[in-house]
């Protein structure tokens, strides 16, 4: 089931969240004063247990400070992505599968070329990066076994067809990866590692690499304009803390509202209009 729905208030670490939940401080239809006021329900985000204990949320941060326990963590629901002989969990396949889809119908022709990956694979990768280019610069390439996105089966990446830029910081450059930046939230996914996000993701600017959250997600770390997906996931356990108002609480707001309304200098509230004027 989708950990994500619409309606994670915060305005925290310099970002705003911005989702539709109903708070106090909305503007209330100008109705009579004695009017009742029905309280809404607040939609709710993603639990701090969700967010920092469950391996299995679309929302699970995975990093070298944050490594998977067990570290052989396997994902329960993978499945092959349709044209590839890769796999990742059943949501992301499904938006991915989408996400290609949709590209080749805009002229875009783009692969999978890699996705999921055990924890004895990326255990082998790393010792091949480590061997060739020494442990600093391998750790700036390549996550060490039980500390990959890819192991969660969330990650892909992603190539042109025709095989140039395959990896390279280049292709976000091509038509292609211009088109995979600007549409991957459309289909619940982000670039993981952005070109200015290495001091915060210990990673090289990674341009094919996707990270599936949600649609939802993806699109509110994109309008909160969050830098990185640490910054977003460290913003949403903030939020997740705060104790949501009860539906009570909203009601009472919302009347205290209405009574402003109609005290001097008669400034309607609901719509910014000032009648001393």
């Amino acid at each position: 089931m989708s950990l994500f729905r619409a309606g994670i208030p915060a305005l925290l670490l310099g970002v705003s969240l911005v989702l539709g939940t109903p708070y106090a401080a909305q503007a209330v239809a100008a109705e009579p004063a004695a009017a009742t006021v029905r309280a809404e329900k607040q939609p709710k985000g993603p639990t701090t247990k969700e967010l920092t204990k469950d391996q299995s949320s679309y929302l699970a941060l995975v990093s070298r400070d944050h490594p998977l326990d067990p570290a052989d963590y396997k994902p329960k629901d993978l499945r092959v992505v349709a044209g590839s002989g890769h796999q990742l969990r059943a949501d992301a396949a499904t938006a991915l599968e989408s996400l290609l889809k949709t590209a080749g119908t805009q002229s875009h022709s783009l692969k999978v070329l890699s996705a999921y990956r055990s924890y004895s694979r990326q255990l082998s990768l790393f010792k091949g990066y480590k061997a060739r280019y020494g442990t600093d610069y391998a750790m700036r390439l390549s996550a060490p076994a039980g500390t990959s996105e890819h192991q969660i089966g969330l990650a892909a990446d992603i190539g042109l067809s025709s095989g140039s830029c395959d990896l390279k910081a280049c292709f976000g450059e091509t038509a292609g990866g211009k088109w995979l930046a600007a549409h991957a939230a459309d289909f619940g996914f982000i670039i993981r590692y952005p070109a200015d996000g290495e001091e915060v993701t210990g990673y090289k600017y990674e341009p094919w690499h996707l990270r599936y959250i949600g649609v939802d997600q993806a699109k509110a770390m994109t309008a909160a304009k969050a830098g990185t997906f640490e910054v977003f996931h460290a913003a949403l356990v903030k939020t997740s803390k705060v104790k949501p108002l009860t539906e009570a609480e909203i009601k009472k707001q919302r009347e205290s509202l209405l009574v402003l309304r109609f005290l001097p200098p008669y400034r309607d509230w609901s719509i910014g209009y000032d009648f001393a004027r």
